[in-house]
């Protein structure tokens, strides 16, 4: 029964019932007269016109369910089914009895029928058709023949027959608007939730300037819900000095159907501009193109879409004083942030310039011979190479308020990762009395990561379980190879305490991490493990060969690119 219906209707969650609701009742009633027509012939003999009409009524109704497979013109289908009916009642009652026949009330039925098909003009025609039949039954001089069998009881029979099939037809429609009303209802809850996880504002700008919010964060970014659906609220609440570019950037989309993006002030909070209370203005940035519909916006009129995209991070906010110390902690972190990167910066330059010396030292001292110079060269580019190794580590961990780009996907040895992690935490563990181990990865595959990532998301992870751990503890990572990803298990022990690592305290962290990993592709798990406690468990997918032979391919590429620049 799926296989018949059509491809274009197959996918819709919608359709794909109707569809095959209306093929089911076509071959039911077609394989149902085969069925009847060997039987009457053998137990009844030749049958009359009016079940010769019955007959061929079912017979007709597999054309029908070809059609509808065919086209996929569900609405048509129905119309041509309930005109067919229509005209095989009329052909009964003209065969009975004309406008006297005892099938006269089963012209009601199609155009009850034709309420199936979800179209007025197909539901006013079949309508008109069912009136015209009648007027021409009762104008139409037709010879009254009783009916075979129950010549009395022809008409009450036929009359709870009809009851019967349309209140069939009244609950089918009935199971069509549950049906509709739940595919709207989930199409509205999908809307919703692309609606919270994008970080821009879609609207709709129609010719008379009315804009529509089509979707996005609206209350997080405006700090209101716009209920002017058929006004203009953005223009009133633009920076006076914003809204000529406004205005311009406007006509010029409007008139040549070309994309328009600038930064304008938006004044956001409840208050409407003139009532009292004091104005915040957020900075934004403005685009405005041509809708898919409508490629070329001329001077046709034709409806803009506009989104409006946040320039700062927003930061929730509980009234003035909560307000005011947040942003003044904000702006505190964001002075420490730049503060660390300048001074990261210098040292990174500082232990650069130590390396080049020592560099200079030891081609100068190859030609002594005392064993106390070149063992101080040695150390001191060895310290020089572990303190620039460290810093830089310790400087990709300092999160940065700039937009993230997209990831560089690498195969990364996370074994490596790890230990240059657990060199960095170490310090901290020693100082708390946690105990690190790690064991082996046994040759374990590169991964598919972005290197700078993982160690900010592996780092996070450690710091806040040796951290939250107490005095004898020991913070463990175990490895588990599948098939395409492998599977890195954070869990702490106590061997000299009770106490155990919470993953609910460590919500932040985690949720921090878990972001981290899911930007590249992988995961962060926490599962409970019986006589361990709670652990973490980190998913990676492994590097295919297929990405070695392009990330090989490339390296071949930027070589040959080097050597023909040079």
């Amino acid at each position: 029964m799926d296989g018949m219906i059509h491809p274009e209707a197959a996918s819709d969650p919608f359709l794909a019932p109707l569809h095959r609701s209306f093929l089911l009742s076509c071959f039911v009633s077609g394989a149902a007269a085969l069925v009847v027509l060997p039987l009457h012939l053998a137990l009844a003999g030749p049958p009359q016109a009016a079940t010769l009409l019955a007959l061929a009524w079912m017979l007709s109704q597999w054309p029908l369910a070809l059609y509808l497979s065919q086209s996929g013109a569900l609405s048509k289908a129905a119309g041509l089914s309930a005109s067919l009916f229509a005209v095989f009642v009329a052909g009964v009652c003209a065969v009975t009895g004309g406008a006297l026949s005892f099938a006269l009330a089963w012209l009601l039925v199609p155009p009850m029928e034709a309420a199936l098909a979800a179209s007025r003009r197909t539901a006013l025609a079949v309508t008109g058709l069912c009136g015209a039949l009648v007027l021409a039954l009762m104008f139409v001089p037709l010879p009254v023949l009783p009916a075979s069998g129950f010549p009395g009881l022809a008409t009450p029979f036929a009359t709870l027959a009809a009851l019967l099939y349309v209140g069939l037809l009244s609950l089918r429609i009935a199971l069509d608007r549950s049906l509709a009303q739940k595919v709207v209802r989930a199409t509205e809850e999908r809307r919703l939730q692309i609606s919270q996880s994008v970080s821009d504002i879609y609207c709709e700008l129609g010719p008379d300037s009315g804009l529509k919010v089509i979707g996005g964060p609206v209350k997080d970014v405006l700090g209101h819900l716009p209920v002017e659906s058929g006004e203009d609220w953005l223009f009133p609440r633009l920076h006076v000095a914003d809204r000529p570019l406004y205005l311009t950037c406007l006509s010029e989309a409007r008139l040549s159907g070309a994309t328009r993006t600038f930064e304008a002030r938006l004044r956001v909070g409840a208050n409407r501009p003139g009532e009292a209370g004091q104005a915040d203005y957020r900075r934004l940035e403005v685009q405005l193109r041509a809708s898919r519909q409508n490629s070329l916006a001329s001077a046709n009129g034709a409806a803009l879409l506009l989104t409006l995209r946040p320039l700062e991070p927003i930061e929730p906010s509980a009234g003035k004083t909560t307000g005011s110390a947040t942003d003044g902690s904000a702006r505190a972190d964001r002075i420490s942030r730049d503060m660390l990167e300048t001074a990261g910066v210098e040292a990174s330059q500082a232990l650069s310039d130590i390396l080049a010396q020592s560099e200079r030292l030891e081609r100068l001292g190859r030609d002594t011979s005392d064993p106390v110079l070149k063992l101080a060269v040695q150390s001191l580019r060895q310290n020089g190479e572990r303190g620039l190794a460290s810093l830089t580590a310790a400087l990709e961990l300092v999160p940065t308020d700039r937009s993230p780009g997209e990831p560089e996907i690498t195969g990364v040895d996370v074994e490596t990762c790890l230990v240059q992690c657990i060199d960095m935490v170490a310090r901290v563990a020693e100082r708390r009395g946690v105990a690190l181990e790690m064991e082996p990865g046994q040759d374990s595959p590169l991964v598919a990561a972005d290197r700078k990532l993982l160690r900010q998301a592996l780092c996070f992870l450690l710091v806040d379980m040796v951290e939250t751990s107490e005095a004898g503890a020991v913070v463990s990572v175990g490895v588990d190879l599948g098939t395409g990803y492998t599977d890195y298990v954070f869990s702490v022990k106590n061997r000299q305490s009770s106490l155990c690592w919470s993953a609910e305290a460590a919500a932040t962290v985690l949720g921090v991490s878990r972001a981290l990993l899911e930007r590249m592709g992988g995961s962060l798990t926490v599962q409970t493990i019986l006589g361990q406690g709670e652990s973490v468990t980190v998913t990676l997918p492994l590097r295919t060969q297929a990405q070695q032979s392009a990330g090989r391919t490339g390296e071949v590429l930027r070589v040959e690119q080097l050597a023909k620049s040079a």
